[in-house]
Parts: structure tokens; sequence; C-alpha cells
């Protein structure tokens, strides 16, 4: 996957802000698939759209935060999401921190920490995925052997 296919939805509750990331990222030459601005909506259209990358506020319209809508996509999808937030208080950082390991962003961030992290996040994706593929391959090749000196035994 080239840079420039990676698939962004934005998760934030200012659309001030939205608007001015959206702009980044498609300066940078991201796709961005949407912008919501709650955990609910963030949880639906992840779901619908399957981002390469989901960048959430940590705080939402709403009653879910970001951290609540991150983990309830994480368990159903392995989406990397990156938190960007105004809040620099430590308890809400070590919250984001234990939720993701894709990065924390405190605003205002600069277009190219931003772009490291979307970079790093996809890498890690695509590099996760091909070494479960490639141990389901090695699982199902035993299987085959194992049952290959099954039928031999029998």
């Amino acid at each position: 996957m080239q840079m420039k296919d990676t698939r962004i939805l934005i998760v934030e509750d200012e659309i001030v802000v939205a608007s001015e990331i959206k702009l980044r990222l498609e300066r940078m030459g991201f796709g961005v698939i949407g912008i919501v601005n709650n955990g609910r909506d963030a949880i639906k259209k992840s779901e619908l759209h399957e981002p390469d990358v989901i960048l959430m506020d940590i705080t939402l319209k709403g009653k879910m935060t970001g951290l609540d809508a991150a983990r309830e996509i994480s368990r159903g999808s392995d989406t990397p999401v990156i938190f960007i937030t105004a809040h620099t208080d430590t308890p809400t950082l070590d919250s984001a921190r234990a939720t993701s390991n894709h990065g924390i962003f405190t605003k205002p961030f600069s277009d190219d920490e931003l772009q490291a992290a979307i970079q790093q996040a996809v890498i890690s994706k695509v590099m996760t995925n091909y070494l479960e593929d490639d141990a389901d391959n090695e699982l199902k090749d035993d299987e085959t052997r194992l049952e290959k000196l099954d039928d031999q035994l029998d």
C-alpha cells in the first residue's frame, strides 16, 4: 500500500479543527473518508468503511469518549488509532497510552509529526497482517503434514 492510498477517518468534535486536519491530511496526500464528532458514529463509520488509520480526539460529543470508542473499535478491527487531544494532564495521557500504541498528539501538532505517525501506523498494521498471514500459512502447512503422517500410519 502506498501512503497516498491511505484512508483516514477523523473523529473530532470541533468542526473547525476537524476541517483543518482534513485539509492538512489532503495536502500530505492522504485520503480522508470522513469526519465524525462522536464515538458511536466513529464505530459505525469504521465498521462500514474500514479506514487504514483513525485520528481520534479523546474528548468527544456525547457520553462516549474517544478512548471508549477506540477500545470498541479495536475489539472488531486492527485499525490503528492515533489520539489527538488538547488535554495534557497525566491521567488522560496515561489512559490514551494504555489504549493505543500508535501515538498521542497534543494540539497543536506539526504536519511532519502527524505524517510520520500515520506512516508508522500503516507500516505496523501491514507488517502485523503479513506476519499473521505467514503464521497462518505455516500452521496450515503443519496441519497438512500431520494429516499425511496420520494417513501413512493408518
